[in-house]
């Protein structure tokens, strides 16, 4: 199945012919088994004698493979293919002396030749030189941290290859697809094309981040144990905790319910929220939010805080806030602030909101006992309507930008298998550890993160490894590839068997069966905006819609909870601020590139 030539014409019509004299030169991808560090790989001289071009017409002819499938590692001769990669979670200059990058060189006979392992604006900078002299392209962005936005426009330019024709024959991306449903729409971009093999970093418990965590001891002293499961069971726990000084000093000091503003899911508004309306818009969240505040119902976007049960949700609130019983530093306090009222001196707080508990956590990060043990997660609480919901957040298949082949590639069939055999299970698990034996080993016993047998364990490798010693040619200063740039199987199922040592201690384990219990409360998928890709134009006016909309939607909700916005009496002003501001031409953009993504399901 041969596409490239399609794609090199469109190429062409892009490329000024220096340009492309030059990328015909260097040829990107090339057979030697060499590779500088420096830059692109070339032949030095811009010439080559005759018995060398007709050993590289072999070489093209042995590698010459009429479609992905076709491709067995390891190849017949050695292949270089330049990569750029950006590696912000190292800061770059670690790709290259690196176990991994050997060990695949070893499976496969591709040397990955990294011109440009960078990090922070050199990254910016050198890519943006890349793409303004397309003849020095590489073969593999393997990680650009572009949005959908500028890939799409770097597309629409030639400068990328589509890879919906070879990925149609690529084994295990169809394999994931097929795992995670909505992987591939994630990864299509408004043209209805495809462009990076994608990332498979699903994290179950992310997936329902915004928690609320209670103190059990005074569950078992106010509630005879009971768990409050409405809003007005919650309402009565929370005047029992203000009122009954369950910590036993004698003052009026308890906090029933805390929060703060500018942490990992600290904001308790979304889960309260959600006891009247499907809605998740956080006021701030250190994992960014999706389409906030957007929901779909029956096909068409609606925007949930614009709707009378989200109005109800804050009248609610603002009952809690005004008898304080809702902490009332929840919007202006800080992280140190917070955790001083739930940490320092006696115990204050019988509520607060986090993607983990935050209660005690030294002693928990240390390995030790500790109060942390008397807090448990609370499940979501039902509205005065039956209303029962989890925020959910959607997995993020699109990632850093992974596995996008530049048009000047040579062996796309090759990249793309590569990436298959990277996302394989044994490529996953060199990637993200190591070597096999050391970093990580199969097991057949063991609890697993999703609470059954274990099928893997992982063990970090120290710095005073001996690699020597250990039977391997050379030392290593890198083990493994930074997490951002990973091309790896990591869906719920997989991630689920890995070994847990100690469930109780276990962050990650603790957090599965949290949102385990969060799960069932969950809206269906169908009811989720996804993650939408939109055109250069489109996502700019998105992004100045989410500013201005969002940032006034934010602050009303802040002053309607606070009672310096009169809800009752500013209500219908707040509709028409928002009308005034586009919000029906914002909703109208979501709606078209909806409609869009949908179609391109099909």
């Amino acid at each position: 199945m041969k596409k490239r030539n399609r794609y090199f014409k469109k190429t062409v019509t892009m490329l000024t012919a220096v340009a492309m004299a030059a990328a015909a030169m260097t040829g990107c991808g090339s057979t030697d088994g060499g590779g500088s560090e420096a830059g692109p790989s070339t032949d030095g001289s811009g010439a080559a004698d005759s018995q060398e071009a007709l050993g590289n017409q072999e070489a093209a002819g042995a590698l010459d493979f009429g479609s992905v499938s076709d491709v067995v590692f390891p190849l017949p001769e050695k292949v270089t293919l330049d990569v750029f990669v950006y590696a912000s979670n190292t800061g770059g200059g670690t790709m290259q002396d690196n176990y991994v990058t050997d060990w695949i060189e070893e499976q496969t006979n591709i040397h990955l030749n990294f011109v440009y392992d960078v990090d922070g604006d050199e990254a910016k900078t050198k890519l943006n030189l890349v793409m303004s002299d397309p003849s020095s392209m590489p073969d593999i962005f393997l990680a650009t941290r572009w949005s959908k936005a500028e890939t799409a426009l770097y597309a629409e330019q030639g400068l990328l290859l589509q890879l919906d024709d070879y990925l149609a024959d690529a084994k295990r991306w169809n394999e994931l697809n097929e795992i995670s449903p909505s992987r591939k729409g994630d990864l299509t971009l408004p043209d209805g094309h495809i462009y990076t093999y994608g990332a498979d970093g699903e994290s179950y418990h992310n997936n329902f981040q915004n928690r609320m965590w209670i103190y059990k001891p005074w569950v078992d002293l106010l509630n005879d144990g009971k768990m409050p499961e409405t809003t007005e069971e919650l309402y009565d726990f929370m005047v029992k905790v203000k009122t009954q000084d369950p910590n036993g000093n004698g003052l009026n000091d308890e906090v029933p319910m805390t929060g703060y503003i500018g942490g990992w899911s600290s904001d308790p508004t979304v889960w309260l929220i959600n006891s009247f309306i499907q809605c998740n818009n956080p006021l701030s969240n250190t994992n960014p939010t999706i389409g906030a505040g957007l929901a779909v119902e029956n096909g068409k976007i609606t925007y949930s805080v614009m709707q009378d049960a989200y109005k109800d949700a804050l009248v609610y609130i603002h009952r809690l806030y005004k008898e304080g019983l809702l902490d009332t530093q929840t919007f202006t306090q800080d992280s140190n602030q917070f955790a001083t009222t739930l940490n320092e001196g006696d115990h204050l707080v019988a509520l607060h909101a986090a993607g983990r508990n935050q209660a005690d956590k030294a002693n928990f990060d240390s390995g030790k006992d500790g109060d942390w043990i008397n807090w448990t997660v609370l499940e979501p609480v039902a509205g005065p309507d039956g209303v029962r919901l989890a925020a959910r957040d959607l997995n993020n298949y699109f990632g850093s930008a992974l596995g996008i082949l530049s048009a000047n590639c040579r062996y796309p069939e090759i990249a793309i298998a590569l990436f298959d055999f990277l996302a394989s299970e044994e490529g996953t698990r060199v990637q993200s550890d190591g070597p096999k034996g050391f970093a990580w080993d199969y097991v057949t016993e063991g609890t697993s993160l999703g609470g059954g047998t274990a099928t893997y364990k992982v063990t970090k490798i120290g710095d005073d490894f001996d690699w020597i010693g250990n039977g391997f040619a050379k030392e290593y200063e890198h083990v493994n590839w930074p997490s951002d740039v990973l091309i790896r199987t990591d869906h719920v199922a997989y991630r689920s068997e890995i070994l847990v040592e100690d469930t109780e201690k276990n962050l990650e384990y603790i957090l599965q069966k949290a949102a385990e219990r969060y799960s069932v409360y969950a809206p269906d998928l169908d009811q989720i905006v996804p993650n939408i890709a939109f055109d250069t134009e489109t996502a700019q006016k998105i992004s100045e819609y989410s500013l201005t909309i969002g940032g006034y939607v934010n602050q009303a909700t802040v002053q309607f909870i606070t009672g310096d916005l009169d809800i009752e009496k500013e209500w219908d002003n707040y509709l028409n601020t928002l009308k005034n501001m586009g919000v029906e031409d914002y909703l109208n953009l979501y709606q078209a590139q909806y409609d869009n993504y949908m179609a391109n399901l099909k």
